[in-house]
Parts: C-alpha cells; structure tokens; sequence
C-alpha cells in the first residue's frame, strides 16, 4: 500500500471511527478530523466523507455468474457461429451490460440516501458547476455516477479480487478476470466525460490530502493550546 493510499484509508476510517478521544500524549483518530476540518479544500473533503458513508452502508447485491445467465434467458438469444454451422446461443455479454445497469441504477439510489451528496451536486458550489460549464451531457447523472465509482470502483464480476470466481462456487481460479482483465477495477462510467470528471474530483481530493496532512503537523499545538498547557 502506498503512503497516499494509506492517508486516504486511515482519513476515511477515521471519519467512521467510535473513538474520538483527545489526547496529548498521542495521535488518535481525532487529530485526523481535526486536521482535515483545517484543510482549505472542503469539496475534497465531501468526496472522503461520501467514501466513509458509503463504506458504512448496505451495498447493491453483487451479480454472481449464475444471476447473469439467468438474466440472459429473458432476452433474445444471439447467433453465433460460422455460415451453415449458426446456433442461437444466450447473449452474456448483453446480460451482463443490462445487469451493470440495474447495478447503476441501485448504485444511484444508495447515493441518494447519503448526507454528503448534495454538497457534492450542489449547482453553485460543490462539482455539479465545472461539469456543467464544461458543456457535457446529462452533467447531473454523469457526475453521480462517477462518485458512485469513487465510493466503490471494485469489478462487479471478481468484486475486486482480479480474479475469475469458478462457476457455482465463491472460490476464485488462477485466471486473470475476463471483465476487469486482471485490474479488479471497473471503468470509470461515461467514458471520456466520466474520465474528465474523475480527474477533477481527484485534484480536489489532492489538494485536500495535502492540505490535511499539512495542518496535521500543527494538531499537537492545538491540542496543547485548547488544554492550556502552551
């Protein structure tokens, strides 16, 4: 785990924590928080609150092989095969399209219930303006769905393990997963607009990290000030 990576979880775990004690002697979950309320970049702070919350709450019901094959039997077959040799066969790759919809659809639902979106799609001043100004397309929708991916990016075929699960079982093979190809990530959705809009939400949450741990160092002062030791 990188040192970034580290900061983002014990920032987001933080967030979730029961223990907010303070104390002098050493560096608690607390201090955290304090330095991340100090950080001048609130907006970078909304997207690792929407992770915590997320984090905390009940998650769209992962689709095994066998929901996706199930689903292929409601819709029409497709032919495969070379000419003379066609069969009709279960269309899985247009089950598995219609199943990531229903997931982003759920997935839209769950984030519609979290306290720290509408500061987020705030049209005056969380990230809903720069996507707008940038002329794209059904902006509210696409940015939704892209904070859906950085509050949970996992693949939803290997659920993130990057490996293909063996039919019927949920014990993983040796085999690389054939729909995240081995990331254990999915897309980020809408392709080149959700691309633009992942890497503006991800400045601003640069610029949060840095400044969180840049106020982090003063903390033990504010602490030693608020108890009037200093």
């Amino acid at each position: 785990m990188t040192a970034t990576a580290d900061f983002d979880e014990r920032l987001t775990l933080a967030a979730s924590s029961s223990d907010l004690t303070v104390s002098l002697e050493r560096r608690g979950d607390v201090d955290l928080l304090i330095a991340a309320g100090k950080a001048p970049f609130p907006v970078g702070r909304m997207v690792y609150q929407l992770m915590t919350e997320w984090g905390g709450c009940a998650k769209p019901k992962r689709l095994t092989h066998e929901d996706i094959q199930r689903l292929a039997e409601t819709i029409p077959r497709v032919t495969m095969g070379k000419k003379g040799r066609k069969v009709q066969a279960l269309d899985l790759p247009g089950a598995r399209a219609a199943a990531e919809e229903l997931l982003a659809t759920e997935r839209r639902r769950i984030l519609g219930r979290l306290k720290s979106l509408p500061a987020l799609m705030d049209p005056h001043a969380g990230l809903l303006p720069w996507v707008v100004a940038r002329g794209m397309a059904d902006p509210s929708v696409k940015l939704l769905d892209v904070l859906g991916w950085w509050a949970d990016r996992n693949c939803t075929a290997c659920n993130g393990t990057m490996w293909q699960v063996l039919s019927g079982t949920n014990v993983q093979s040796k085999t690389p997963c054939k729909v995240c190809h081995g990331s254990g990530r999915r897309p980020v959705p809408h392709g080149e607009d959700g691309r633009a809009i992942s890497e503006h939400i991800e400045r601003n949450v640069d610029r949060a990290r840095a400044g969180a741990r840049r106020a982090l160092k003063s903390v033990p002062l504010l602490k030693h000030f608020a108890a009037g030791k200093v």
